[in-house]
């Protein structure tokens, strides 16, 4: 059976620890309101993760608080970062991860591919997909397009004349259709990360939505879905439509919202309001309270409603929620969700959707307690992604340093 454990070490379970060999790593996660920093054992044999250790910072304001620095202030507290193996995870501020395709006809068709035309496709590929994107990564980062730097590609596939190869070298084929993903850095970024972090020890740089999309994308029923991050003062939106996988939009919607609103009718502070979200949760309210209560939040509630269908597309049919803060349960109910005008499912995004399919059995250290145990999970999920026969992405990534300079 699939299962996640979630527990403190005991004296067995820190044996096992002592024993497990398991590789090291850091995992840094910069989102939209905290940097955290969480170190890690991890076994994708034994499918077992121990995390012994995390980091957090608020961050509540970008602009006042540089995000790098933040992480720098964390980082010194771990010894010798080059026994890590470090994987980055980014809020879709500073990092942008699209997974798509490429397609380019061959010249010469009737000749066999050999390794220098892999390489040559590879590159043609790779330079069309970024210049394709740029533009539009820009806007969304709200940087220069010149300010765009190409920081992680992977190669997920090949199709040659529509059928799947794994190893194209040898075949004829008129057309080739090239699968990346690929991830997007502002230039600023880019030069923090290399200041910060030793270069050969970054095994995946990653923008967090998309990368709980692809997790998403395995063992989801269908393949045409949203997720939404809800953070305390906006809602981003991830979008897995016909194997694309990438940002889409964000609103602004988030708990700041919801307790703004309970202010306006109930005249209480943040705290308060917090609190009142989580006895209604747990159903310690009278049922005249509990009626005037949901009446209150359905109507704030309409906002997020709004947010989400003027992003999804027709034959989107579920968005998966994944919230940052204590989401009333109501979100969930046919109550609420029968005033969308779409036919749109809403699903709490939990770490046993991820862990069923994936079969890890995690352990906390008593001292470590995460902010978000998903995105944790769908970063290290998509590290295990990663192609096992890695040349073509070798290839790939010898070609972007043009890009990234």
């Amino acid at each position: 059976m699939l299962y996640l454990k979630v527990l403190g070490f005991n004296i067995r379970e820190q044996l096992s620890r002592i024993f497990f060999k398991g590789d090291n790593y850091i995992l840094i996660e910069i989102l939209n309101h905290y940097v955290q920093v969480t170190v890690f054992k991890a076994s994708p044999e034994q499918k077992k993760i121990y995390i012994l250790r995390n980091l957090v910072q608020p961050v509540p304001d970008f602009a006042a608080f540089p995000v790098l620095h933040v992480a720098k202030n964390l980082l010194v507290k771990i010894r010798n970062l080059k026994k890590y193996k470090i994987i980055l995870s980014f809020d879709s501020s500073f990092a942008t991860t699209i997974h798509s395709s490429t397609s380019l006809v061959r010249p010469h068709q009737k000749e066999v591919i050999d390794e220098a035309d892999l390489d040559n496709l590879i590159s043609q590929a790779i330079w069309r997909f970024f210049d394709r994107n740029r533009l539009k990564v820009a806007q969304k980062m709200n940087i220069d397009d010149v300010d765009v730097i190409l920081s992680d590609v992977r190669i997920r596939g090949i199709k040659l004349d529509g059928h799947k190869i794994v190893n194209p070298i040898g075949f004829k084929a008129k057309a080739v259709e090239i699968f990346f993903s690929q991830t997007f850095l502002a230039r600023e970024i880019m030069r923090g990360v290399r200041d910060l972090l030793p270069k050969e020890n970054v095994v995946l740089i990653v923008e967090t939505g998309t990368a709980m999309s692809h997790a998403l994308s395995r063992i989801a029923a269908h393949n045409q879905f949203l997720v939404a991050n809800l953070f305390p003062d906006r809602t981003a939106v991830y979008s897995a439509v016909g194997g694309r996988l990438a940002h889409l939009d964000s609103f602004d919607w988030g708990e700041e919202h919801m307790h703004h609103s309970l202010y306006r009718h109930l005249r209480v502070d943040p705290e308060i309001a917090r609190e009142i979200v989580a006895s209604y949760a747990g159903s310690n309210t009278s049922q005249n309270f509990l009626r005037r209560f949901e009446n209150i939040l359905l109507k704030e509630l309409q906002m997020f409603a709004h947010g989400l269908e003027s992003l999804a597309s027709e034959e989107v049919e579920e968005v998966y929620v994944n919230s940052f803060f204590h989401l009333p349960p109501i979100v969930f109910s046919d109550r609420f969700q029968n005033r969308f005008q779409k036919s749109l499912r809403l699903v709490a995004l939990s770490t046993q959707l991820i862990t069923e399919k994936f079969g890890y059995e995690v352990q906390f250290k008593k001292s470590a307690k995460l902010k978000n145990l998903t995105t944790f999970l769908a970063a290290f999920s998509e590290m295990n992604f990663l192609p096992q026969n890695d040349k073509m992405s070798h290839l790939a990534n010898r070609r972007v340093r043009w890009l990234v300079t």
